[in-house]
């Protein structure tokens, strides 16, 4: 039987096949570089943490790599080491719809939204937002752009708007 405790570390993932790892496009989306005693372990300490989008994992060397990134803005590439793995967070936006913007007991024990203390409501986690069904990571400096809070704002990025007052991409 489950308990609402476990519904944080609830993820569903997907394996890449072995041989690749996870190249981010930014240093600044490495969360976490350390050893684990295995890929379940290293899977467990991404679902652990809010910010984890996608882990990697060497068997032979037990290293496990947590980044707040996605294939938006990273690459799984091949790599000499064959023991190497990539998993990425499965994400839908029935994980969001039911919880964004509920009072934070919706939320409680969650890992894809978070208890605003200024609204006492479900929101995204720190770098992401709201797209009117999930919550997707923010976005870095040149990316496009469509709404005021799509950019990384911990990095002063802001989506800029033309003269026709169309949002166009992240600046700083």
């Amino acid at each position: 039987m489950s308990s609402p405790a476990h519904a944080i570390y609830s993820s569903t993932l997907s394996l890449s096949l072995q041989g690749h790892e996870f190249q981010p496009q930014y240093g600044v989306q490495l969360i976490f570089n350390e050893t684990a005693r295995s890929r379940l372990l290293c899977s467990a300490a991404c679902s652990q943490n809010p910010s984890c989008r996608i882990f990697d994992y060497d068997s032979s060397s037990h290293r496990c790599r947590l980044f707040e990134a996605d294939l938006t803005n990273g690459a799984i590439i091949e790599t000499a080491s064959q023991t190497s793995i990539v998993g990425s967070v499965i994400l839908s936006a029935s994980l969001y719809a039911s919880m964004y913007n509920q009072s934070c007991s919706a939320c409680q024990e969650n890992r894809y939204q978070t208890c605003s203390s200024t609204t006492n409501t479900c929101q995204c986690p720190g770098n992401s937002y709201w797209n009117g069904s999930m919550c997707p990571l923010q976005l870095f400096e040149s990316a496009a752009c469509s709404q005021i809070d799509a950019c990384r704002s911990d990095l002063n990025l802001s989506c800029i708007i033309n003269s026709y007052g169309e949002f166009t991409q992240c600046s700083l």
